[in-house]
């Protein structure tokens, strides 16, 4: 077994909101609590979730966009939690973000060439003459040509400025690359174009990626192993065939229950598991776990107790008290 590309230990991520001033003065917003994972070299981790449960603010963090509140990061052996701008540029070579939105994530004033030539100026010394010639290989290795280098970001189409963003992403050969949600804005025709890039990406470069996607279909297709979160924490992680065949939390049973199936009778013979309520606020989030109160098997040990993210099976963990049993679904 090889050694972690990357270790997150109990990290946490507090938000001040509010003022003094405020009616409600200031108030703290619990975006991350207690996450601990690894990341192998040459996989793909995907991180799973409904909207606000700290999936984005988890991978600005990892790219230390964000600091941590608490908690540890190591990238390759190398404790990255509190190293300074200055000291993070080199590590800045080694992981890289592709962001959700390509119309947000590119500059609008600066022309394709410079967007992708800025990693480069900066970390390297190459002349502008090999700029160029990287840029223009760039832009061929993800499917544009050379001649688009010229153009602004918006004489491009979704998938087209994704591709630039992926192209930047790639210019100083990362080891790891924080994808958050890269397909949710395009078009699904489009989606499945980007997804067969990172694939062929991946396998030519022998990258790592960190998969944040709310669309369980997609991640089921692009990761070795999921990890499940809810309300700032991981509930349930494991391989991508495990998760999907048999969900041993039920937050991950109700999200799986969800996912539309092409096959009629195959949908109609699943049940289809609606939470009731809604997501608490990260800002007063609830004792014990943080999903008794949409759980539909509760008890009360689940109101008083956190369940920790313990190893149920080789390679799978959970967190719950009262986690489902293989054969109850199978």
């Amino acid at each position: 077994m090889s050694a972690p590309l990357l270790e997150v230990i109990d990290v946490a991520k507090r938000f001040a909101v509010g003022s003094r001033f405020s009616r409600q003065g200031v108030r703290t917003v619990h975006a991350l609590d207690g996450v601990s994972f690894t990341v192998m070299p040459g996989e793909t981790l995907g991180l799973v979730g409904e909207s606000g449960c700290g999936k984005s603010t988890l991978g600005r963090c990892i790219t230390r966009l964000y600091d941590l509140t608490s908690g540890t990061l190591r990238f390759a052996g190398t404790d990255i939690t509190s190293l300074s701008r200055r000291q993070m540029r080199p590590m800045r070579r080694r992981i890289q973000m592709v962001f959700q939105d390509p119309y947000a994530s590119l500059n609008p004033r600066r022309r394709v060439r410079d967007l992708i030539a800025e990693p480069l100026r900066v970390h390297t010394s190459m002349s502008e003459t090999e700029i160029a010639s990287r840029v223009a290989e760039l832009l061929d290795i993800v499917g544009l040509k050379s001649e688009h280098a010229l153009r602004f970001p918006h004489e491009f189409s979704g998938g087209q400025r994704q591709r630039i963003g992926i192209a930047r992403a790639i210019a100083m050969n990362p080891e790891l690359i924080v994808l958050d949600e890269p397909v949710s804005a395009l078009d699904v025709s489009v989606q499945a174009q980007i997804v067969n890039l990172l694939a062929d990406l991946q396998e030519r470069f022998n990258l790592t990626y960190i998969f944040i996607a709310h669309d369980l279909s997609v991640v089921r297709q692009v990761s070795t192993r999921i990890a499940v979160m809810y309300l700032g924490s991981i509930v349930e992680m494991g391989s991508a065939d495990d998760i999907f065949s048999h969900p041993a939390h039920p937050y991950t049973q109700a999200l799986i229950s969800a996912v539309p199936v092409p096959d009629l009778d195959a949908q109609r013979s699943n049940k289809r598991i609606v939470l009731t309520g809604d997501v608490p606020s990260p800002i007063n989030p609830p004792s014990g776990c943080r999903f008794h109160t949409r759980c539909p098997v509760a008890q009360e040990r689940c109101r008083s107790e956190r369940p920790p993210l313990m190893e149920q099976s080789p390679g799978r963990k959970v967190a719950c008290h009262y986690p489902i049993a293989a054969d109850a679904t199978a």
